[in-house]
């Protein structure tokens, strides 16, 4: 597909050169296409850059659920979600540098509130996690143990970006299950209100509609599969203000949510669907 070339081949001159420096001329170099094939693809280099840092947040998200929704791992759903994490860090670790390097010089609303709805999302799955690993913990800790593990992702994913360091994903994410499983079980003083996380995970879970309306038709110009791209199509219909039975649209995000391209689509259109 052309667009994902083109975020292939962008990703790595953002790399070397970072965002400000890489012009257009320079992508479309790397790619062998004109700058009229790539203003098919995205409006500016800023949709571009939005788009690898959708992308690369989605497909983080996408491995995070189906890792903890796959019976397979029920009994180290923790384990699953710092391995995830952590080996997307080691994969793209000259990226996540590069984004935390400039994301300060990136004042971007629509940035922001992408990456707020997505944080706010993995706040929930990490809630879920607790709950179904850790029964036990006094639910007035909780939320004080959600942001323990949001700590323990944040502080040490920084190892990754260090030069040369040499890190084990398997014993990294093992000792940090084993640091959160004795707060889980030990600790009983809470700091937070159990209310703390409650505006960033039920407010902003749920996109507007422009907001979908928008990550459908970002997914239809990327797919290619008939099934998902009639799925997307429909779905973008109905929020239009075509007329789709209950039945159809489970169906429809039924087939979004078997493919790891767009089961995070599926999420969000479910999140929508609810919230009205």
């Amino acid at each position: 597909m052309k667009k994902q070339m083109i975020m292939e081949k962008a990703l790595e001159l953002f790399a070397k050169n970072g965002f400000e420096a890489t012009s257009i001329q320079q992508i479309t170099e790397k790619c062998g296409i004109s700058k009229g094939a790539f203003y098919l693809s995205f409006k500016s280099k800023d949709e571009l850059i939005l788009s690898i840092i959708d992308h690369f947040m989605s497909t983080i998200a996408a491995e995070i659920e189906r890792a903890v929704n796959d019976d397979q791992h029920a009994g180290d759903l923790l384990y699953q979600y710092y391995f995830v994490f952590f080996r997307a860090y080691e994969r793209h670790a000259d990226f996540a540098k590069l984004f935390i390097k400039e994301l300060s010089a990136m004042f971007n609303p629509e940035l922001i509130e992408r990456i707020l709805v997505y944080h706010a999302h993995l706040t929930k799955v990490v809630f879920s996690i607790i709950e179904r690993q850790f029964p036990q913990t006094n639910s007035k800790m909780r939320a004080d143990l959600v942001f323990v593990i949001q700590g323990f992702v944040k502080n040490y994913g920084e190892l990754f970006f260090i030069d040369h360091a040499s890190v084990d994903l398997h014993e990294l994410c093992t000792a940090l299950v084993e640091k959160t499983e004795i707060l889980a079980r030990h600790a009983a003083i809470p700091v937070l209100a159990p209310e703390f996380f409650a505006m960033s995970v039920h407010e902003r879970i749920a996109p507007t509609k422009e907001q979908l309306m928008e990550v459908l038709m970002r997914k239809i110009n990327e797919i290619d599969d008939p099934i998902l791209l009639e799925s997307l199509e429909l779905l973008t219909g109905h929020l239009r203000g075509a007329a789709l039975s209950p039945a159809i649209i489970q169906g429809l995000l039924k087939n979004l949510s078997s493919s790891p391209h767009t089961k995070w689509t599926a999420s969000l259109y479910q999140k929508y669907e609810v919230s009205q």
